[in-house]
């Protein structure tokens, strides 16, 4: 038996999370700065074996330093690309002062491997309480498109007007010239979707380039086919076995297209799709994690 305690560092801002305006953001990134504080006080109190970082977002490497000279190991599980400097400062210093960084992408993960003598990779897995294993069998229309606007997604999307489809997200009231867009979708609604959807269209931003992101596995294990951009790194997917993979916007409609027209093929890829994450829950990575840190299957 583990005994383990969540600290959430930013705990008396959160009543400032939904403020709006100039006022919130400097109220929130006045709070930011004492989260390494924050940190290090609950190290000193609770004297931890490990510290477990989700992200680390504020936390610099001094601080880490810090905790490891008080006997505790850090590690950090970094589901993002750390050289990106502009989104989060001073992420791949701390990702290299942990001792075990933990990264989505076995290409970030060779990456960082030049600053560190540990580095492990623990992909993207799913949630069945929100998406809950779905027959690809069952009556499905429609493609759906769920995640944030962007102006490449846009474009994509974009290709798709004329067909069923239903996008949902943040920002794409506010920004996209498409009609029918929706507010964001999360959670058992956005696994329903899914789940109801023939296709489910999966664009990766570029810090998921050639790899996967949270989508990946929810929309096989809700059972509609995956149409998306190439990737190895990390998903088993593989483009005519267990998913569609498009390169280009007009490469999309064509593949969209040809799925729409054969219901059969669609469905055979869709239950290979489901079949190769249907294992990759959550709990799964939970345990996996849990062995990574030295815990057994027990944390």
């Amino acid at each position: 038996m583990v005994d383990t305690t969540v600290v959430n560092p930013q705990a008396s801002t959160t009543q400032h999370l939904a403020d709006g305006g100039v006022v919130g953001v400097i109220r929130r990134r006045v709070g930011a700065r004492r989260t390494g504080a924050r940190v290090i006080e609950a190290v000193r109190q609770l004297q931890p074996d490990v510290v477990l970082l989700i992200k680390g977002r504020c936390i610099g490497a001094d601080d880490i330093r810090e905790m490891q000279s008080l006997g505790t190991a850090v590690a950090c599980w970094y589901p993002d690309n750390p050289r990106w400097a502009g989104a989060d400062p001073g992420a791949f210093d701390r990702l290299a002062q942990c001792d075990l960084p933990i990264l989505f992408s076995h290409r970030q993960a060779a990456d960082l491997a030049s600053e560190s003598d540990r580095v492990a990779v623990l992909p993207f897995g799913y949630n069945p309480a929100w998406f809950a294993l779905t027959d690809p069998d069952a009556e499905r229309t429609g493609i759906a498109f769920l995640g944030t606007w962007s102006p490449r997604r846009e474009r994509f999307m974009a290709a798709l007007e004329g067909l069923p489809l239903a996008i949902a997200g943040t920002g794409w009231r506010s920004n996209s010239a498409l009609a029918g867009v929706g507010d964001p979708i999360v959670e058992a609604r956005a696994g329903q979707v899914l789940a109801s959807a023939a296709i489910g269209v999966n664009l990766l931003h570029p810090q998921c380039e050639d790899a996967h992101n949270m989508r990946t596995r929810e929309i096989c294990a809700a059972g509609a086919l995956q149409v998306t951009d190439p990737g190895t790194d990390g998903t088993p997917l593989r483009h005519g076995e267990s998913c569609l993979w498009f390169n280009s916007p007009d490469d999309l409609r064509s593949v969209v297209e040809r799925a729409l027209a054969d219901d059969q093929r669609r469905r055979e890829i869709a239950r290979a799709g489901q079949g190769a994450i249907a294992g990759d829950t959550y709990e799964q990575r939970g345990e996996e994690l849990a062995r990574l840190l030295g815990f057994g299957s027990h944390a």
